[in-house]
């Protein structure tokens, strides 16, 4: 990243939507009303998620959801930006992404989520290798509006 300090303070106030949530209920608490949801969940943690080097925070925002289960697939989709949707590239994208696709599909959770949308949508186009229905592919932060009944 350049070495302003436009850049500076941009960076020093901007957060992921889950680390956000995440400082948040520890710092001022959460309003009251989160309930359990109605099955498992296993977060896809994106490759820009793990290079911030900041933690699982979408995994640390779901625990959040009493009783929830939450299983972690840390593999790269294979969407990698535009790498996914090129046509020369997409085959490819598909060969990277099916090992993530298929951990997603041994935890046998209802609920895939990942803090990248379009990793998780490449990963339910691999559908053949998960258990995932259309309705099912969600970013974490949806499944705390499920769990506040929003």
């Amino acid at each position: 990243l350049p070495n302003s300090d436009e850049v500076k303070k941009l960076s020093s106030n901007v957060m992921d939507i889950d680390e956000y949530i995440v400082d948040i209920s520890k710092n001022e608490g959460l309003a009251e009303g989160l309930r359990e949801i109605d099955g498992g969940v296993t977060v896809h943690h994106a490759c820009h998620a793990r290079a911030q080097n900041m933690g699982v925070k979408a995994r640390d925002m779901l625990n959040l959801i009493p009783n929830a289960k939450i299983d972690v697939v840390e593999r790269c989709a294979g969407h990698g930006g535009t790498f996914g949707v090129m046509k020369d590239t997409h085959d490819l994208a598909k060969k990277v992404g099916r090992p993530a696709a298929r951990q997603i599909k041994t935890k046998n959770n209802k609920y895939m989520a990942s803090d990248c949308p379009l990793a998780g949508k490449h990963l339910k186009q691999l559908e053949a290798d998960t258990n995932i229905s259309n309705d099912e592919a969600v970013h974490p932060i949806e499944l705390i509006a499920k769990s506040y009944r929003l």
